[in-house]
């Protein structure tokens, strides 16, 4: 079906008829009631986001303004797969729903162009596996970028109603200043109130750093944060580790080189350098030691 067939009316003006807009979802599974009734959750908990009550396809009340289709493409179910057909509506229509003020491009773009991808990927490799992601996630007074909701579900169809295993992620898109010290402090406490209130400490994904954040993940195969594959990395590295020191030779290093398929590490001849650099990501001390005439780093957490 192409895209214009949706539209009651010409597309810029037109109503939107719901079945042949959720018909033409990635993987959808002709549940329109449900879809619609989950998007509708997902919109009450965003603020700022005033839409009429989006109508069901199969309750009699008619069709979807642009703005509704929108919304409900948004913040269904698995919208990650949608980013096409959003942006086709978009460009068709000039209409798009309304963003918060100071929301960055950045962020729309690593939404797009990484995040959308890589979730795709995990429900292509993982089956049985239904991701959920809900953009500017309501939090008492803060708003997190992104709430992933991953839940799977027996793949041979038994229990098809009921995950049998679920994981919830909460991710903050960080451009550059929030870096500075006073951002970053203020960060640390908005983090510290989000997981009080969900139990779930937000994972912060740096600009800079989006696509080899998006690469570690596939290759693990799941969320993380960089800073939890860096941690990965030293136990790989570590020669031994005591009284909370972590020590490392260059020929303990060696074996991380060739366990990092993202290519995080650059420098096997030089393993200080890598290691000085995980160091001062993590907040760890770093020195230089000698024992039995054995060079090695000594990596100390705070």
């Amino acid at each position: 079906m192409n895209v214009t067939d949706i539209f009651i009316g010409p597309p810029a003006h037109g109503l939107i008829n719901p079945r042949g807009t959720l018909s033409q979802i990635p993987g959808f599974n002709g549940r329109y009631s449900q879809y619609v009734r989950r998007a509708i959750n997902n919109i009450r908990q965003v603020q700022g986001l005033d839409l009429p009550e989006v109508p069901e396809p199969d309750n009699g009340l008619g069709m979807w303004t642009p703005l509704q289709a929108l919304a409900v493409l948004t913040y269904g179910p698995s919208s990650h797969l949608n980013a096409a057909l959003i942006a086709e509506i978009e460009r068709l229509t000039g209409q798009s729903l309304p963003r918060e003020e100071g929301q960055s491009r950045y962020e729309a773009a690593f939404y797009t162009e990484y995040l959308v991808s890589l979730l795709a990927w995990f429900e292509e490799q993982q089956p049985g596996l239904r991701i959920e992601v809900i953009p500017q996630f309501s939090c008492g007074p803060y708003r997190i970028d992104f709430r992933v909701d991953l839940q799977w579900f027996d793949p041979d169809g038994n229990y098809f109603d009921v995950p049998i295993r679920q994981e919830t992620y909460l991710l903050e898109f960080d451009e550059a200043y929030h870096l500075e010290p006073a951002n970053r402090q203020a960060d640390q406490r908005r983090d510290a109130y989000i997981e009080q209130q969900t139990g779930l400490r937000p994972l912060r994904i740096r600009h800079e750093e989006q696509e080899l954040w998006a690469t570690m993940c596939r290759t693990q195969g799941r969320i993380l944060s960089v800073e939890e594959y860096q941690q990965g990395l030293l136990e790989v590295m570590k020669w031994r580790q005591e009284e909370g020191h972590i020590y490392i030779t260059w020929k303990s290093a060696q074996s991380a080189y060739t366990r990092d398929p993202a290519g995080y590490l650059r420098y096997p001849a030089q393993p200080g350098r890598d290691l000085k650099a995980i160091a001062e990501r993590l907040d760890w001390r770093f020195r230089k030691g000698h024992s039995d005439n054995l060079p090695y780093y000594r990596l100390t957490p705070p």
